[in-house]
């Protein structure tokens, strides 16, 4: 409450996009980011821009349906389902989602993984990690590869970015950008961090 406070103009989304517990982001078709940072993203993205993303959603349509194409990789096959099932419905055919399992609990396994290492495959401009973890921190893995690959003047995003102090403290970036407020389908506040190359 606290937070809305000082953010009054996300009262009335706050209240129509996270109270009904019942709605999710794909329903919603918004990613499962801070409210600032779907701002931001309003005014950020182009037509031209490829987008990459660990773990999809309500942001592969949001992403689809103001960029050039975007891929999602997946590691459970019904949410990739429910996922094409509203790209299908939208007649949006910028994104493909591919489903890649793996063991969230072996971190040996996940590095030579298929769905970690789809990026090698990609040029995106922006890359999104937001995907499946249980015990073990697997973004922080999938930020590192990303830096490898990500273009000159392209972006990483990753969202939960309070949980990942050592990406804040090790990185390439040549600038990082703290969004933090609300957001949909959630009942606190969290952080959704961008780095800039």
């Amino acid at each position: 409450m606290r937070h809305l406070s000082n953010r009054p103009q996300d009262i009335r989304k706050y209240l129509t996009t996270s109270l009904p517990r019942k709605l999710t982001p794909l329903d919603l078709q918004l990613p499962w980011f801070s409210y600032s940072a779907i701002e931001f993203f309003e005014g950020f993205l182009r037509p031209s821009m490829r987008i990459f993303e660990y773990g999809g959603g309500g942001s592969t349509i949001f992403f689809a349906k103001r960029t050039a194409h975007v891929v999602s990789i997946e590691n459970n096959q019904e949410w990739a389902d429910k996922i094409r099932t509203v790209l299908n419905r939208e007649k949006i055919q910028k994104a493909r989602v591919e489903f890649h399992p793996f063991e969230p609990n072996d971190r040996a396994g996940f590095v030579q993984s298929s769905y970690l290492n789809s990026l090698k495959k990609e040029s995106p401009d922006v890359i999104v990690i937001d995907g499946c973890e249980e015990d073990i921190q697997l973004r922080p893995i999938c930020f590192q590869l990303a830096e490898t690959v990500i273009r000159p003047g392209g972006s990483i995003i990753v969202d939960d970015a309070w949980r990942y102090t050592d990406i804040i403290k090790n990185n390439k970036a040549k600038q990082r950008r703290e969004f933090q407020s609300a957001g949909p389908c959630r009942l606190g506040v969290t952080s959704t961090d961008i780095y800039f190359y």
